[in-house]
């Protein structure tokens, strides 16, 4: 191309992009207004849930007002495995399905894990009840758990899907008979470790998982809308079920879960061949796993959405031939403006592929045509990493100088402090300032076009590279490339000074806008400020659209006006919601604090993390720093405060060596393990496996596997068994063990709660955090 030709593309172009006229400046406003609103709506639709049903609602539809009578009797208190309210809530449950015309059946069973990390043996009591078909084809299980986490009352998490599941099969009763068999399991120790469901499936329950379709729910906060955030496979036999009642749902919220530690029962559920459906409510995440959640704090129009959701989903699967799901695709998918939007995986590919194909026709036909530069192209791609840059420190700044202000907000385990909605609009607002910093570097000396087409490429190659990683993502990116491209392609067929060319630039930012941004506002829900930077990012991606409609002349520095001032807006409001921000008896400090005592010498501690703080707490573990995994292995937090505590009447740990057979160089030691004093809800065996080699063990007719199950601690206690609920009577293990060596071994109690004779009266500004507090451990050492 000669210079003279790309002086008038850029000539051409440069007065293009100005918008000559008010016509094309009044065109450029619509498709910003009309952006603007979409994305309000969109993200309006993942935030607003509707009101609940009132107690006299018919009897065929789902009332969380109904419902949430039944939450309030299950988190009367705290409820985890092993104490007498977790049986209360089990012989509650029991006599609600009896009530309603069910029989159910308390299936006591073993659940094992000897996975990754310390095996753990539950003795597990699932709950499971059925509503017959009248010609199944299979059967959709509706499963939620009633277990607690240590210090939470469990309202939300899982009183909510419990109060759903029955508020649903009443619900069933009250209309016509289902086509397929409704099973109805409600879970024990879903909590520590999954152990219900492990049972329940090691004991053949789960029957022919390729028939059976899983509608799982959970919680990971307690209110928000209800969120379908992952689907097992063949998920599109069961999209279909959601469209009427629709639930927030999309495929990145699966596909980022799976690269996550986290896990349900779902993931039982999955690995034993079975798919289905995964729900949960996820806002005010600062609640989860804390004394906070409770029945007066879980919202019952949360409880409307999921459960109004579920009822349907139910109808639906309940009608449908379930033989053939496996046979099912699995599907891309998204809800929008409440609809829910699907498509098969397969396609993803060939869409990115698409895009690519596109953008390389319109490059080639612009250069053609001296429209642009590619050089130019490739410079203004290249300059695309700066807003997404200063997004990502905007939210590393911003919620590291939180913590400095507010050291309390690093007890929130998810990092999403009580009233953090404005403090996070604040952060959004804040990022956007790099968008207008971001023209003038992107536009200066490039035209419209050029920098469009580089905006577009990075959609491209981000539809590219998430459809080949993160297949259920790749919508985020490959309708925004498809759409710049198309929108380019028809602006460089129209005449010069058409207000028309200055729509078709604009138009990438309805669906980068609609599609990002209410995935932001869900990822900041998930994540928490802590991770602010995810979303922010992705609000950055979705404006750079915008960067094609403001002119660049001479007078370009202009832009600096903008985005000072909406930097400074952001900042202000961040600062203001942080300043009003504050500890008080309904927004307590969350700390960490434990009670601990060695058995061997009779020392007691307070510990904690020290995440999260309180005058009051800090005044207990003001003595220094320590390590406690030599003492107490499970606690592999690398430094805990500590803090002297009186000796208090607590569960200890007794071991008793029952025999010991030799087989040459190996023995065989049978223990009983036990506690005085009182009852513990879990007995942790730990071994050092420096002294002698654990071969194998056995507990309550399971086989656990000896070696290194802990490889990662950070102390000599390299193998371990932890037992749930033990028996009042004491349980027996038995070691294998080669070499001649004794055997060393600790033994710890834990219990939930802390000794109230030791700790004494707590200030109401004061709760637990919910990681690494609220529980008593005592420690003992032995030799075998």
């Amino acid at each position: 191309m000669s210079r003279t030709v790309v002086a008038e593309s850029e000539n051409a172009t440069g007065n293009a992009g100005k918008g000559s006229g008010p016509a094309a400046r009044l065109a450029r406003v619509a498709v910003v207004v009309a952006a603007a609103l979409a994305a309000a709506a969109a993200l309006a639709g993942v935030l607003r849930t509707p009101d609940p049903l009132p107690a006299d609602a018919p009897g065929t539809t789902f009332s969380a007002t109904r419902a949430h009578r039944l939450v309030e009797e299950i988190s009367a208190a705290p409820h985890p495995v092993g104490t007498a309210e977790h049986d209360r809530v089990r012989d509650h449950l029991l006599a609600e399905l009896t009530a309603l015309g069910l029989r159910p059946e308390l299936r006591k069973e073993v659940g094992v894990s000897t996975g990754d990390g310390a095996a753990m043996v539950a003795p597990a009591q699932n709950i499971e009840a059925k509503i017959r078909g009248t010609d199944p084809t299979g059967r959709v299980l509706l499963v939620a758990h009633y277990d607690s986490a240590d210090a939470s009352h469990g309202a939300a998490d899982d009183g909510m899907g419990i109060a759903t599941i029955l508020e649903v099969v009443r619900a069933l009763k009250a209309g016509t008979a289902p086509r397929n068999d409704i099973g109805i399991l409600i879970t024990d120790a879903e909590e520590p470790g999954l152990m219900g469901a492990r049972a329940y499936v090691s004991s053949g329950g789960l029957a022919d998982p390729s028939r059976t379709v899983v509608l799982n729910l959970e919680a990971r906060g307690v209110s928000g809308r209800s969120v379908m955030f992952e689907s097992g496979a063949h998920n599109g036999a069961l999209l279909p079920a959601l469209t009427e009642d629709t639930p927030v749902a999309t495929s990145l919220s699966a596909a980022v879960y799976e690269l996550l530690p986290n896990d349900t029962d779902f993931t039982v559920w999955r690995e034993a061949g079975a798919t289905g459906l995964n729900f949960a409510v996820m806002g005010e995440s600062a609640k989860y796993h804390t004394p906070l959640d409770t029945s007066a704090n879980a919202d019952r129009s949360s409880l409307q959405d999921m459960g109004s959701g579920v009822l349907s989903a139910t109808r639906h699967l309940a009608g449908q031939d379930l033989r053939n799901i496996q046979d099912g695709a699995d599907y891309t998918y998204f809800t929008l403006f409440g609809l829910m939007v699907r498509y098969p995986t397969a396609f993803v590919i060939p869409l990115a592929g698409l895009a690519v194909a596109g953008l390389i026709a319109v490059l080639a036909q612009a250069r053609r045509r001296g429209a642009l530069r590619l050089r130019a192209v490739a410079v203004a791609a290249a300059t695309v990493p700066v807003p997404l840059a200063l997004a990502a420190v905007c939210g590393f700044v911003g919620w590291e100088t939180m913590l400095w202000f507010r050291p309390e907000y690093a007890g929130f385990t998810l990092g999403h402090p009580y009233r953090a909605g404005t403090t996070a609009v604040g952060l959004c607002v804040t990022a956007t300032a790099a968008i207008p910093l971001w023209v003038l570097i992107a536009r200066r000396g490039r035209t419209v076009d050029e920098v469009s087409l580089g905006v577009t490429c990075w959609f491209a190659l981000l539809a590219v590279v998430s459809a080949a990683l993160l297949p259920g993502a790749s919508y985020l990116f490959v309708w925004p490339a498809l759409v710049g491209t198309a929108s380019q392609a028809v602006q460089l067929a129209l005449p010069q000074g058409s207000p028309w060319r200055s729509v078709c630039r604009a138009l990438p930012l309805l669906p980068s806008a609609v599609l990002l941004v209410p995935v932001a506002a869900l990822l900041t829900t998930a994540v928490g400020l802590a991770l602010a930077v995810v979303p922010l990012v992705l609000v950055a991606l979705a404006l750079l659209p915008t960067g094609t409609l403001a002119p660049v002349t001479g007078r370009g520095r202009r832009l600096l006006v903008p985005a000072v001032a909406t930097a400074s807006a952001g900042i202000l409001l961040t600062v203001g919601a942080v300043a009003a921000d504050g500890v008080d008896a309904r927004h307590p400090s969350q700390v960490s604090l434990l009670y601990t005592l060695n058995a061997d010498n009779g020392t007691a501690r307070w510990a904690s993390t020290g995440l999260g703080t309180h005058p009051w707490a800090d005044s207990l573990v003001a003595s220094g720093h320590t390590r406690l995994q030599d003492e107490f292995p499970g606690l592999e937090f690398p430094r805990w405060k500590y803090g002297p505590a009186p000796v208090a009447p607590v569960a200890r740990p007794t071991l008793q060596v029952l025999s010991t057979k030799r087989d040459g160089e190996r023995r065989t030691v049978r223990l009983r393990l036990g506690t005085q004093g009182g009852a513990s809800s879990r007995l942790a065996l730990y071994a050092d496996t420096g002294s002698a080699e654990v071969l194998a063990a056995r507990t309550a007719g399971i086989a656990v596997p000896g070696g290194e199950n802990r490889p990662t601690a950070t102390s000599r206690w390299k193998w371990g068994l932890i037992q749930l609920a033990p028996s009042a009577a004491g349980s027996e293990v038995r070691l294998t063990v080669r070499g001649d060596r004794p055997l060393k071994l600790t033994l710890v109690a834990e219990s939930p709660g802390l000794p109230a004779t030791a700790l004494g009266d707590k200030p109401d500004t004061v709760t637990w955090s919910a990681d690494w507090s609220a529980q008593t451990l005592v420690s003992r050492s032995f030799r075998v």
